[in-house]
C-alpha cells in the first residue's frame, strides 16, 4: 500500500463535505486500524529492513497512544511512524522531527553562519539556478538571515527542502562550491547542513522515492527462532538485529541462544580479531575461538576461548571452572564467559582464589557492546 493511500483514507465518523472529524476520533484505538498497521509495517521494512507483524507495530501504537491523543491520519502517520522507527531500532527518528534550524545552529556553533549555509543549500538543491527571496545567496536579503539578525524565533520556520535527500555527487559539488566561493568555515557549515539533510531523510516516516537502503528484508521473528549465524549486513549477526536490540535490550534474554553466539562473534570480528564460531551443538563448552590478527588460526593457540550463556539465572562456579580447564588445555591466553546474567558470588570467588584466567562479561557489558556495534553506523548500515 502506498503512503498516499493511507493519508487519503477517511475517518469512519466523518460527516459532511468539510471532512471534519467527530469528537470520538481523538480517542479512537489506532492500534486496531489495519490500514495504519499495514503502512507502519511497510515503513519499517523500507527504513529499517525488518519484517514485523501487525501485533508488533500495534504494540508500538498502543505505547504512543498513552502519551498523547491522535486526532487524524496525518498526525497518526507522523507520530506513530516516528515512534515505530525509533522503537524498532532506528535511533533518532523522533528527534529528527524537531525543528531543523535550531539543530543546525547548534551543530555549526554560529547562528548566522548556519542560516546562511541553510539558504545556500536550499537554493542549490531545490531551486537550482534560481534565486528567490527565501532562497537567496548567502548574505543580506535572505529571509532566514533577516529573521536571525532581527532575533526572531526560528524554531517554527518550516524548511521543507531540507526534508529531501541529496545525492553524494550533488553534496560534493555543493561543498566544493561553498569552499571556493566563501572559504573553509562556510564550507564546514554547509557540511553540517548536508549531514542533517541525510539524517532527516533516513528517519522521515514519509518515503519520497529514495534509493533502497537494504538489499533484503529480514524477519524480526528470526532473531528469536533461527539458529542461522549468517548475515546480509555483518558476518555473524545482522546489523538490523543490532539496532533492534540496542533499542529493545529487555529482549536480549529471549533471543535464540545461537543468535546470541552470533552477536558475540560479530563483536569480536568487528574489533579486528580472527573469529571461529563453533557448530553450536556438541562443541565441548567452547562456543567461539578468537585470535589476534597477527596470529594464524591453524598453528597458534587461540587468544581467547569464549563461552556464551543466554540465561536468566546466575552463572554458577561449575561453569567457570569448566571454561578455565578448557583455557589451560588449549593454551589460550584467556577465557571469556559472556552471559545475559551476572556471575554468582561463588563463581567470582573461585576465579579470585584460584587465579583463573577467566573474565566475566555480564548483561550490562553486553549492552555496551551493542551500543558500540550500533554507533558505528549511527543506527543505519554503511558498508565499509
Amino acid at each position: 500500500m502506498e503512503h498516499g493511500q493511507v493519508v487519503a483514507l477517511a475517518c469512519r465518523h466523518q460527516y459532511g463535505r468539510s471532512g471534519a472529524m467527530c469528537s470520538r476520533c481523538a480517542t479512537r484505538d489506532w492500534s486496531g486500524d489495519r490500514s495504519l498497521l499495514e503502512w507502519l509495517g511497510e515503513l519499517v521494512g523500507v527504513r529499517i529492513g525488518l519484517s514485523v507483524t501487525e501485533d508488533e507495530v500495534a504494540r508500538v501504537v498502543r505505547e504512543a497512544m498513552r502519551d498523547s491523543p491522535i486526532s487524524d491520519y496525518k498526525q497518526a502517520n507522523e507520530v506513530f511512524g516516528r515512534r515505530a522507527l525509533e522503537r524498532l531500532g532506528l535511533r533518532g527518528a523522533i528527534a529528527a522531527g524537531d525543528g531543523v534550524i535550531p539543530r543546525i545552529c547548534a551543530g555549526v556553533g554560529d547562528g548566522e553562519l548556519a542560516v546562511r549555509a541553510i539558504a545556500f543549500m536550499m537554493e542549490r538543491v531545490i531551486r537550482p539556478g534560481e534565486v528567490s527571496k527565501q532562497c537567496a545567496m548567502p548574505g543580506a536579503g535572505s529571509d532566514l538571515v533577516d529573521r536571525f539578525r532581527a532575533r526572531l524565533p526560528l524554531d517554527g520556520v518550516h524548511v521543507p527542502q531540507l526534508e529531501y535527500g541529496i545525492w553524494d555527487t550533488d553534496a560534493v559539488e555543493c561543498l566544493q562550491e561553498a569552499l571556493r566561493l566563501h572559504g573553509r568555515a562556510f564550507a564546514d557549515a554547509v557540511a553540517v547542513v548536508v549531514d542533517e539533510m541525510r539524517y532527516r531523510v533516513a528517519r522521515n516516516p514519509i518515503v519520497l522515492g529514495e534509493r533502497q537502503r537494504w538489499n533484503d528484508v529480514l524477519g524480526l521473528a528470526e532473531l528469536f527462532s533461527s539458529e542461522s549465524v549468517l548475515a546480509s549486513y555483518g558476518r555473524f549477526f545482522d546489523q538490523r538485529f543490532v539496532n533492534y536490540l540496542a533499542a529493545n535490550y529487555e529482549a536480549i534474554g529471549a533471543i535464540h541462544w545461537r543468535k546470541f553466539e552470533g552477536l558475540v562473534a560479530e563483536y569480536f570480528d568487528r574489533q579486528g580479531f580472527r573469529v571461529e564460531i563453533g557448530p553450536g551443538r556438541n562443541d565441548n563448552g567452547v562456543d567461539i575461538r578468537v585470535w589476534e590478527d597477527d596470529l594464524f588460526a591453524d598453528t597458534s593457540p587461540p587468544t581467547m576461548l569464549i563461552q556464551c550463556k543466554r540465561v536468566r539465572r546466575e552463572i554458577d562456579k561449575v561453569v567457570v571452572k569448566a571454561l578455565a580447564a578448557d583455557v589451560a588445555w588449549e593454551g589460550a591466553q584467556r577465557g571469556l564467559l559472556v552471559a545475559t546474567a551476572d556471575w554468582s558470588p561463588g563463581a567470582r570467588e573461585v576465579v579470585h582464589t584460584r587465579n583463573y584466567a577467566v573474565t566475566e562479561v555480564n548483561r550490562a557489558a553486553v549492552q555496551m557492546w551493542l551500543e558500540d556495534l550500533r554507533v558505528s553506523g549511527n543506527g543505519l548500515w554503511y558498508p565499509v
